[in-house]
């Protein structure tokens, strides 16, 4: 990216396109482990939509843990940021 006269500019395959600040681009791939090179995955944020029936039954049983022992959930979630 550049400063153009006015306003700030990208270099596209050569070509000057305005950059927007507000402009947001959503990409989704059907791949269950898509590779990105590290200076994308850098400026990226890379959301894994998969659920498992092990990861699922993990989040409803910490929910049901937190509501009956709110204790126990804490002191699990003590443990797993050690």
């Amino acid at each position: 990216a550049r400063r153009g006269k006015a306003h700030l500019v990208i270099k596209l395959g050569g070509t000057d396109i305005t950059y927007v600040p507000t402009f947001k681009l959503f990409l989704q791939s059907k791949l269950s482990n898509p590779h990105f090179r590290p200076e994308i995955a850098a400026q990226c944020t890379i959301i894994n939509f998969i659920v498992t029936p092990d990861g699922l039954e993990e989040q409803i049983l910490a929910l049901v843990v937190n509501v009956e022992q709110p204790d126990l959930e804490r002191r699990k979630q003590d443990l797993v940021r050690q």
